[in-house]
């Protein structure tokens, strides 16, 4: 290979990583109210953030063919048991996976708590997210605290820490 390509096969390499999508402009910031959406459930209902006061939210933006993202459910299903009856809701969000496997990756895990598809990963880009897992803390008043890019499983003596935070 000439070294002269090496630049351009880099930067395809990182577009791929990265994802090739419309230009969307990041809306969420630390401090600021949540982005807003809506998504339907693979179960039925809807998910909806709306910025406004309610239940504390762990949202976790998962594909299932991330190896972390799996590494991630038994934690989660954790915060969801210990939490939920004080107002945490836990929720997961299928990115850069075709619809049909992240629902049979939602299936294969039994969860106990709500998925929902995000076609086309819009509302990933609109809250900065570009790889999975990634998980975003949003506090009883619908403002966002904090967003961890990577497997919450290699952080778990903090996550409880940043899920109290929420309350």
């Amino acid at each position: 290979m000439k070294p002269d390509r090496l630049p351009w096969i880099a930067l395809f390499v990182l577009g791929i990583l990265t994802g090739c999508a419309e230009d969307i402009e990041m809306q969420a910031n630390i401090g600021q109210p949540a982005p807003a959406f809506e998504l339907p459930l693979l179960d039925g209902g809807s998910m909806t953030i709306d910025g406004q006061p309610g239940n504390a939210k762990a949202i976790t933006f998962m594909s299932s063919w991330c190896p972390c993202s799996n590494e991630s459910i038994p934690l989660l299903k954790q915060i969801h048991t210990k939490y939920e009856q004080q107002g945490v809701d836990v929720l997961m969000i299928g990115i850069q996976d075709p619809e049909s496997k992240f629902r049979k990756f939602v299936t294969g895990h039994d969860l106990p708590f709500p998925a929902a598809y995000d076609d086309g990963d819009r509302i990933a880009r609109t809250y900065g997210i570009n790889s999975p897992p990634t998980t975003v803390f949003i506090d009883k008043n619908g403002t966002l605290r904090r967003i961890f890019y990577g497997n919450i499983k290699d952080m778990e003596s903090h996550v409880y820490t940043w899920v109290e935070e929420i309350l």
